[in-house]
């Protein structure tokens, strides 16, 4: 749980710092989103499916350690 609360704390904090300095550099908001999504929305489909590739096997090993975290402490 910590790891996921880490990643996506990080995840928030690189977003914001993407979209501060593009505000600061005079972008709209729909602006700066778009240049936000942008590297997502020009992935070809073997990119795509490397990157939900990696996301799979990182929710998976997730699993796999609190299953057997759960399953230690049920002993």
């Amino acid at each position: 749980m910590k790891i996921i609360f880490v990643s996506l704390t990080f995840l928030l904090l690189l977003i914001t710092t993407a979209v501060g300095m593009d505000r600061l550099m005079g972008l709209t908001l729909y602006q700066s989103l778009h240049n936000v999504i942008n590297p997502f929305r020009v992935m070809e489909t073997p990119e795509l499916f490397i990157l939900f590739l990696f996301l799979l096997l990182w929710v998976l090993d997730l699993l796999t350690v609190w299953l057997w975290r759960r399953k230690k402490t049920a002993s």
